[in-house]
């Protein structure tokens, strides 16, 4: 992904030295949440060796640099609007001789044309970032008319359900394996603070819900540590 996970919780201004540097960090399993990504995208396009990849908050350049490694006759278009995470993610690209084959923008993939439809897309640890149902709705939408019929999409978000009785239970896990992974205790209490007030976080429900009316089947999860989890769907 893609902003300032100094706090986990902010998009358009990043620092992403320390996003490099924390979020392996805060989220248990973090590189085996994007192995898995890229190993069900593998899974969906055998038939396409030449696939054509959507990244939406492509900013840090992680998944890109590691699907292009993989897959070297895919070819990628990312797109997020946090200028300094852009340019890590160009850097991280440049590093890794992928060029050729990745355009990187500083847009929202509702400025994206519709008349490119791509083989499969990603959106992880970014959904978290847009508040309210009609923003998210409306990137889903966005994004499900550039994914071609069929297409896999695999997303991330934090769910959480900040009314759960289980809440409070998840949320201190989460503060002790943070600290015992070396997170410092006011980057903590920063990131804690900003659930539901520098994001807007919906429910497990809620993601699978708003998946399936953009129109999205087969949607599975599989992935999750503490409020993080990753899903996987099908574009009908």
């Amino acid at each position: 992904m893609n902003a300032d996970h100094s706090s986990l919780m902010s998009w358009k201004t990043a620092d992403e030295n320390r996003y490099e540097q924390s979020i392996s960090l805060k989220i248990p399993g973090y590189s085996h949440m994007h192995d898995l990504m890229e190993r069900l995208l593998a899974a969906s396009l055998t038939d396409n060796n030449e696939s054509k990849i959507l990244i939406t908050g492509a900013g840090g350049g992680k998944e890109i640099t590691l699907l292009a490694d993989r897959h070297r006759g895919w070819t990628f278009t990312g797109v997020d609007p946090s200028g300094p995470m852009l340019q890590l993610a160009k850097r991280r690209v440049a590093e890794a001789g992928a060029d050729p084959r990745v355009k990187l923008e500083g847009i929202t993939v509702e400025e994206l044309p519709l008349d490119e439809l791509y083989d499969g897309a990603t959106s992880m640890l970014m959904l978290h970032f847009l508040r309210g149902m009609e923003a998210k709705r409306k990137f889903m939408n966005s994004l499900a008319e550039r994914l071609k019929s069929g297409g896999p999409l695999v997303l991330a978000a934090v769910n959480a359900d900040l009314n759960s009785p289980a809440y409070k239970v998840m949320m201190n896990a989460w503060r002790e394996h943070m600290l015992c992974a070396g997170v410092k205790g006011e980057e903590w209490d920063r990131f804690a603070a900003s659930l539901g007030r520098e994001s807007d976080p919906i429910s497990s429900e809620q993601t699978v819900a708003l998946l399936s009316e953009c129109g999205f089947t087969h949607i599975t999860r599989y992935f999750g540590a503490f409020w993080v989890e990753g899903y996987y769907a099908i574009r009908i």
